[in-house]
């Protein structure tokens, strides 16, 4: 073995910013959290070439001391830990590893000032070697700009991706900071573009300054499609917004995550999150949220990384189980509700193929004037009370359209029916109360001989969902009572569908979602069908059973069972508005 030396603090600055440094993104989350430490109001951000030739972050915080500009920069240098521990560190940074790394693999300058004069000085560290410290012309603040980053360490720049992607992943880290901070005003050019551009509601009160931040850097949309959470307990506040089920995310990018104000991602959290919206979307889709989780400091341990995007949780088995409860819980408060982008979207496909609207609208006259004399809307205190309104009338056999006070609304009736069957159908097995009908003539399905092996061993469970099945000679089986709440669906499909499901064990991964599934399929099964005509009495009963469901807005596979049009959108369609 050669002699062991002690590596150059150059090389060990290198190997440092290996850690810190993934990315442009990772420099420029370092130095706006910098900004943010040093109580800035104003942070602007400029980017050249998704920040591989340039990164500036400007700020009017508190500025640093000319005598302190050669510490910032050394590795382990920190103004922000006041004692020994780390149980209690408030402020985003406090490792000391951000500039040290930064400055050894860039141009590096720090420009900064702690007076309200012009008078500042600046230094300047080229690839970790320092260049010179001088006076300049800078207001109060900071600002630091990173050049040709990862220039002197060319492994890492190859692996960089295109600079659009770089450029994405940095604007979707400053609406991260954006929303969590809606009391600093930020900024960000990209190629000289600003594409995040926010102020602060000084007049509002702190929810309202929240909301309005959350709606300038994400949309209408987003604020439109969502409802505020806020549960505690234990000393654990999980606060933010949850949207609709059916407003989801092909991935987890729109679900923005904080720990006392801090950004994090983990995984871990994502799939709880996605656990917690299970019973209400599809499989392949992700809620949309933003949830920041505040708790004690001593609770959390944030030097889990170099890039602190990670934490530890002291009891991470009751933060799951209370995130979980609490999301269910709003879940059902909303009830019924329903995404209103599928209402604009229905508005913006009228307004292109108006041609066709037309002629639908013409086909739907006809329809209304078969039976609208078979039913009159109550006055209009009883509109008042029932959200999805009365029944006018069904069309194409599959779609019932409703009256409201403010507008119309589309209902999908096969979609509707099934979560209604599917939520009774499981307060039924949860509460044993399951109704079930004995079939005349039992229904005799025949299986392989293996199957059959495998589904004794279910027929007690399928029992205590009104299934009562059993084995009929050597390779069939019989089945001889069903729930109440399907008395009129295809027994031979359904029976055909869960025997699948059975064998498939891996879709039975927890006792809950073995029930759900169960509970899920047999709702699909025996809800109304596509293409059934109702009565408008049958239609009503339907609205109303709704409108007392929980998640009774979207089915149980993620698809919205209404969609609404006020009366603003449809007067837009005519050109009355």
């Amino acid at each position: 073995m050669s002699d062991i030396k002690i590596l150059p603090d150059s090389v060990i600055n290198k190997i440092a910013a290996g850690e810190v440094l993934e990315r442009p993104v990772s420099a420029v989350k370092e130095l706006v959290e910098n900004s943010l430490d040093a109580n800035s109001k104003k942070i602007d951000i400029f980017i050249r070439n998704g920040g591989k030739s340039e990164i500036i972050v400007s700020d009017n915080g508190d500025g640093i001391k000319k005598d302190q500009l050669k510490n910032a920069i050394l590795r382990h240098a920190t103004s922000k830990l006041n004692n020994s521990t780390l149980c209690e560190v408030k402020t985003m940074g406090f490792r000391g590893e951000a500039l040290s790394s930064i400055a050894s693999v860039s141009d590096f300058s720090l420009s900064s000032n702690q007076e309200n004069d012009s008078e500042g000085h600046e230094i300047k560290i080229v690839s970790g070697d320092f260049k010179y410290l001088k006076p300049i012309n800078q207001k109060k603040g900071s600002r630091i700009s990173v050049k040709n980053v990862f220039f002197s360490t060319p492994a890492r720049l190859k692996f960089l991706r295109s600079e659009n992607y770089e450029s994405l992943l940095i604007r979707r880290l400053i609406q991260k900071f954006a929303i969590i901070n809606f009391d600093v005003e930020f900024n960000l050019f990209i190629d000289n573009k600003n594409v995040i551009k926010t102020k602060v509601y000084e007049d509002l009160e702190e929810k309202g300054r929240f909301i309005a931040r959350v709606t300038d850097v994400l949309g209408t949309d987003f604020t439109k499609n969502s409802f505020e959470l806020s549960e505690v307990k234990n000393n654990l506040l999980l606060q933010g917004l949850l949207c609709l089920p059916t407003y989801n995310y092909s991935n987890s990018n729109n679900q923005f995550v904080f720990v006392n104000g801090r950004i994090i991602n983990d995984k871990t959290l994502n799939t709880i999150f996605k656990i917690a919206y299970r019973d209400v979307m599809f499989h392949d889709r992700f809620p949309q949220l933003i949830l920041n989780i505040k708790c004690p400091l001593d609770w959390v341990d944030i030097n889990v990384h170099p890039m602190k995007n990670e934490v530890r949780f002291e009891d991470f088995n009751f933060l799951k189980s209370f995130i979980i409860k609490a999301f269910r819980k709003r879940l059902e408060e909303v009830s019924h509700k329903t995404s209103s982008s599928k209402s604009t979207k229905i508005v913006e496909k009228f307004t292109v193929q108006e041609n066709l609207v037309l002629k639908e609208n013409s086909n739907l006259s006809d329809n209304f004037k078969k039976k609208e004399n078979s039913f009159q809307p109550e006055h209009h205190d009883a509109q008042a009370l029932h959200p999805l309104g009365f029944a006018k009338s069904q069309f194409h056999e599959n779609y019932i359209i409703s009256q409201t006070e403010s507008g119309i609304i589309i209902v999908d009736q096969h979609a509707a029916h099934e979560r209604i069957v599917y939520e009774k159908l499981k307060t039924e097995f949860y509460n044993n109360k399951v109704k079930t009908q004995i079939l005349l003539i039992p229904v005799i399905i025949n299986v392989e001989s293996f199957v059959l092996k495998e589904l004794d061993k279910n027929f007690k469970k399928l029992a205590n969902y009104g299934l009562k099945i059993e084995p009929f000679g050597s390779n069939s089986i019989i089945v001889r009572e069903i729930p109440n709440l399907i008395a009129d669906c295809d027994i031979k499909k359904l029976v055909e569908v869960l025997v699948t499901e059975i064998i498939d064990r891996d879709r039975f991964d927890s006792v809950e979602k073995e029930i759900n599934q169960i509970c899920s399929t047999i709702a699909c099964h025996g809800s109304i069908r596509s293409g059934r005509r109702l009565e408008v009495e049958e239609m009503n009963d339907l609205l109303r059973k709704m409108e007392n469901t929980p998640h009774s807005g979207q089915c149980n596979h993620g698809r919205p069972t209404y969609v609404e049009l006020n009366l603003n959108e449809i007067e837009k369609l005519f050109g009355r508005k």
